[in-house]
């Protein structure tokens, strides 16, 4: 069954596997934005569930679906008592989701159904409205706005990617890459089938003096994902002009079999969208940092 068609709840217990397994994999601990990278690069129907856009009825506002359902599961595991979370700190596995048997855990069982006593307690809390209560909402809402602003700056500028020519893509990853200290050189070098390299330069490692040859495919989708074939010409490519490593970048996102593929053959970096807006914030390409402040809890609490 699509994910996209499974109830609210069922969206919530689809999510707590891919959840768990991408925090165990880590070590125990992520951000809230590495996990829900990373549970849609292990998962093609959550990739594709993250992206859709809705618009509130209400409020006439755009938001993603995802999003909340996200958050629902994170809480849902935190009452179980599988992880941890706070308004300052990454998600953690405790000591029992660290060492939990995810194949075998029974989401509806073992999560879905013990968390509504949980829900219903705090929905009781919320009622009586007292003062503590109310700073724990405002420090929620305050983290919830954070997490809102970094999601806005990721969503306009992938839009802004997703607008561009694909000259203009291919000019913009080779400025990207070259901040990253490959150095581009004017050979240009082109195979039929539209498996064209798009850029051919050099990378010197600066720790041991090596040089390696590297090509670049860019590829600007705004529907489907990059899929196995293409990276197979690609591969193709690279071997017929001698490259040590190749670097596959597109503003969508890879499929799992893409993946596979880029893993099995020569070298290949795959750089998808969310890595792209990783990458741009690092090397501030393009983009204008902006410094603000956050009140600590200390201006919170009444005496």
């Amino acid at each position: 069954m699509s994910l996209k068609t499974l109830s609210s709840e069922g969206k919530i217990a689809y999510l707590i596997k891919p959840i768990l397994k991408v925090l165990q994999e880590a070590g125990g601990q992520l951000e809230r934005s590495e996990i829900k990278e990373r549970i849609a690069d292990l998962d093609d129907q959550i990739a594709e569930y993250a992206e859709i856009v809705k618009k509130s009825k209400k409020t006439g506002s755009e938001y993603k679906e995802f999003n909340f359902k996200f958050n629902f599961a994170i809480k849902d595991l935190s009452f179980i008592g599988l992880l941890t979370f706070s308004n300052s700190s990454p998600v953690t596995l405790t000591e029992k989701g660290l060492y939990l048997d995810v194949d075998s855990l029974d989401v509806q069982k073992d999560i879905i159904e013990p968390s509504k006593k949980f829900w219903a307690e705090l929905s009781d809390a919320n009622k009586k409205n007292n003062k503590k209560d109310k700073v724990a909402d405002d420090n929620e809402e305050e983290s919830q706005a954070e997490e809102k602003i970094k999601d806005d700056f990721k969503d306009k500028l992938l839009a802004a990617i997703a607008k561009m020519s694909p000259k203009k893509f291919e000019a913009f990853s080779r400025a990207l890459l070259n901040r990253m200290g490959v150095e581009f050189t004017e050979k240009g070098v082109q195979i039929s089938n539209d498996g064209g390299i798009d850029g051919y330069g050099y990378h010197i490692d600066v720790n041991d003096f090596r040089t390696t040859r590297v090509v670049i495919q860019c590829k600007r989708y705004n529907v489907a994902p990059v899929s196995e074939p293409e990276i197979n010409q690609f591969l193709g490519a690279m071997n017929k002009y001698q490259a040590d490593y190749g670097v596959f970048i597109t503003n969508g996102r890879f499929t799992n079999a893409a993946k596979t593929a880029a893993r099995e053959g020569s070298p290949i970096t795959l750089i998808d969208g969310n890595e792209l807006v990783r990458l741009v914030i690092r090397y501030e390409l393009y983009i204008t940092p902006v410094k603000t402040y956050v009140l600590d809890e200390f201006y919170n609490i009444e005496e």
